[in-house]
């Protein structure tokens, strides 16, 4: 049963996008035939005005074109055209859950604080070794985010950025980017940092005390 209601659902994509094709081109002609009727009084004529009405009424043309070109793609080549805006929905609710520095240090707080309630005996090496590891980068102000819009790289950096000795500051002592991935310490993708997820796991378990 389910498979036939995908099946149908599948079938029913291209009348869809005809059908929404037909709606975009409907209401563009309807903007289109209102700028048309616009008029200027013969005083206005040959104004900085009409020039600018001129400008803008080119671009809406521009916009319309380009709105029916690619309404017209759709509906040539449905499939195509649905993988694109899978994919373009996909990176648009990426960059939107792309988690940022303050994040970052919230789930930090979270673990520190989860880890503190678990006696030293229990506590996972892993996990204490890594968040004890972030306090002192933190300390040390060295942690720096780096994000690519869909994804964050939280890395660490030489010095702080209030350090003003020449080492800090010559661009030749800087991080390279052949060397950039053994920097990073924590992935930020989909609104979490995935590193220190997984160190958490089983954070209030010794297994050398099993």
């Amino acid at each position: 049963m389910a498979l036939n209601s995908g099946a149908r659902g599948f079938r029913r994509a291209p009348s869809l996008i005809r059908n929404s094709f037909e709606q975009i081109k409907t209401r563009y002609a309807g903007i289109q035939s209102r700028i048309d009727s616009i008029t200027f009084p013969e005083r206005y004529k040959g104004t900085i005005l009409e020039k600018w009405a001129t400008y803008w009424k080119n671009l809406v043309i521009d916009y319309k074109e380009m709105v029916i070109d690619t309404g017209r793609t759709m509906r040539d080549r449905p499939v195509r055209s649905g993988v694109y805006l899978s994919l373009l929905a996909s990176a648009t609710y990426a960059g939107v859950k792309n988690p940022s520095e303050t994040d970052f240090y919230d789930q930090y707080r979270r673990a520190y604080n989860e880890l503190s309630l678990v006696h030293p005996t229990c506590q996972n090496p892993v996990a204490s070794q890594h968040i004890t590891f972030l306090e002192r980068c933190h300390n040390e102000g060295i942690i720096r985010r780096l994000s690519l819009g869909v994804v964050s790289f939280m890395w660490l950096d030489n010095y702080d950025r209030g350090l003003a000795i020449y080492k800090a500051v010559c661009p030749y002592l800087q991080p390279r980017y052949l060397t950039f991935h053994q920097r990073i310490v924590d992935v930020g993708f989909n609104g979490k940092f995935w590193i220190l997820e997984r160190k958490m796991v089983d954070y209030d378990i010794n297994e050398e005390n099993l």
